[in-house]
């Protein structure tokens, strides 16, 4: 380095720390080949340490699609930032910068120069900092009746009632005298109330408990099996726990235990069709283990952000331009391998989706803003749940969000997917009511692949429908599909409302959904779902 282009890097350095922390210059594999100021506080490395170095081995694996992006900007542009970027110290010690980026006239093709200063916001989820639940778990008449209740309402439909299930199986007698609905109350309470003591049960001596043991109760040893998989099953909290809040060492609190119980015995009640006592319970300790280490993945994947957002493209189908993107969730194969559609049934079913619907657009807001600082304007739609809707935790935590989204309004959009039934259709349509005076679009997604969607569409007011999938492959087979799909989005258009085609893979398949009046297409034919850095060709600016 010669010596006045030393000096100008030293005023350059000048300039810029009286602004930020720390100045840095790169060279285009990334290298450091400049470096100045309190790198010690921002990145746990001096400035000497530094020096050849790659920079990217201190940005979070998470965010690396985000400095790609800045990096590709810089190539059209001669600044980008202020940028909000998660690092690594030397330490290993997570941290956040926000850094400015600049081309460096006159060097090598790129070579940049970056400003860092502390970042003070929240990038990403965070992990609960209440500490794990050690105190016995309480129990009173009333959470009984509640639980009792989501049993009897789990078991509705099976030939098998799950509260004489639990009345058996603490030893009661159903002809007792007392009211059926007082035994299984007292049933519950034993069963529930034994297994939550956890460690303090332990301290009980089996003379105490043999001279507290109602008449008609099964020894402790005969229910043994029963008590150890409802162990810690339910506590009454607040209405609804937060959406980032978990209790005791696996990392699943109170709440979710009692839905991790409930969905093992409906699945024991449902799929197996059980008839007696023995068939109900048999293995269902082991049922239970497998349905809570399914729910601590769930949780992990949430809270650790053990996912990614994939964009994919829905384009005008008339000339192909991008209109937006769907956020699509692709999760750490090492947690879980299954299929994202999968991984939605199952926290669907278990009723914890609405954790999963809240990360998600947080970490969609999140990638939109950062991407518009960048300077891509993208244009995104996240996917809720009807089970989320109709939680007002969900709701909750849901318009807190959307009331810090007043510089992308028009670049987040929702999709309502119709994968579980909506109770209450006038309530949901309040809501979405809600959200688009807020200024998001609202859509309604695979239409026409349950049976209430007619229903749906009457009742919800939206924006636009995205027409199933497996209509649009088989579109083209006979007449009667495509008479089919033609009346659909006949129906929409007479409503005023827009329509996607889902699944188009060839060309064929656009020419036709242009004909009957579809407005935009999504499928393979115009991309697979990518990482942000990846769908550079569809980004604009």
């Amino acid at each position: 380095m010669d010596d006045n282009r030393s000096i100008d890097l030293h005023r350059f350095a000048g300039l810029y720390q009286s602004l930020a922390g720390a100045v840095m210059e790169l060279a285009p594999d990334d290298r450091v080949i400049y470096a100045s100021g309190n790198l010690d506080r921002l990145l746990g490395c001096g400035s000497g340490g530094l020096m050849g170095q790659c920079f990217t081995a201190y940005i979070h694996s998470k965010d690396f699609a985000i400095w790609r992006l800045v990096r590709h900007k810089l190539m059209k542009s001669g600044h980008v930032g202020p940028v909000p970027l998660r690092m690594l110290r030397a330490d290993g010690v997570p941290g956040a910068i926000e850094l400015h980026a600049v081309r460096t006239p006159g060097a090598e093709p790129g070579t940049i120069q970056l400003s860092i200063s502390p970042y003070w916001g929240q990038l990403s989820i965070g992990e609960n900092k209440r500490a794990p639940s050690s105190s016995p778990r309480q129990f009173d008449k009333q959470h009984f009746a509640k639980l009792a209740q989501r049993l009897t309402e789990y078991a509705a439909g099976t030939d098998h009632s799950v509260p004489e299930a639990l009345m058996k199986l603490a030893g009661l007698d159903e002809q007792a005298g007392q009211g059926k609905a007082e035994v299984s109350l007292w049933a519950l309470h034993r069963l529930l109330g034994d297994a939550a003591a956890e460690g303090a049960a332990a301290d009980l001596s089996e003379t105490k408990r043999e001279a507290h043991r109602p008449e008609g109760v099964a020894c402790p040893d005969e229910r043994q099996q029963v008590s150890n998989a409802m162990r810690g099953a339910f506590k009454q909290g607040r209405d609804e726990a937060n959406y980032v809040t978990v209790a005791g060492e696996d990392g699943i609190s109170e709440s979710d235990a009692v839905k991790a119980a409930v969905y093992a015995m409906k699945r024991a009640a449902s799929k197996e069709n059980a008839k007696t006592i023995q068939a109900l319970t048999g293995g269902y300790e082991r049922r239970l283990e497998k349905v809570k280490a399914q729910l601590k993945a769930f949780k992990q994947i949430v809270l650790q952000e053990r996912f990614d957002v994939a964009l994919q493209p829905i384009v005008d189908i008339h000339d192909g331009t991008l209109h937006h993107f769907e956020a699509l969730a692709r999760f750490d194969q090492n947690i879980f391998a299954g299929s994202p559609f999968e991984f939605m049934c199952f926290a669907e079913d278990i009723g914890v989706i609405h954790e999963f619907d809240l990360a998600m657009t947080m970490k969609v807001v999140s990638l939109i803003k950062r991407m518009r600082r960048i300077g891509y304007n993208v244009a995104a739609a996240v996917n809720i749940s009807g089970h989320s809707i109709q939680s007002q935790g969900f709701l909750r935590h849901f318009f807190n969000i959307l009331e810090d989204c007043g510089d992308i309004r028009e670049n987040l959009m929702f999709e309502l997917t119709e994968s579980s039934q909506i109770d209450d259709l006038e309530t949901t349509n309040r809501i979405l009511r809600r959200i688009r005076d807020f200024g998001h679009k609202v859509s309604l997604d695979d239409f026409g692949a349950g049976a209430a969607g007619l229903q749906y569409l009457r009742v919800l007011k939206v924006d636009c429908v995205k027409i199933d999938g497996i209509y649009i492959r088989k579109g083209l087979e006979d007449a009667e599909n495509r008479s089919f799909l033609r009346s659909m989005a006949d129906l929409c258009k007479g409503l005023g409302i827009e329509t996607v085609g889902e699944c188009v893979e060839n060309e064929e398949q656009r020419r036709f959904l242009e004909e009957i009046g579809v407005n935009y297409a999504q499928g393979w034919l115009y991309g697979k779902p990518m990482p942000p850095d990846e769908a550079l060709q569809f980004l604009q600016g």
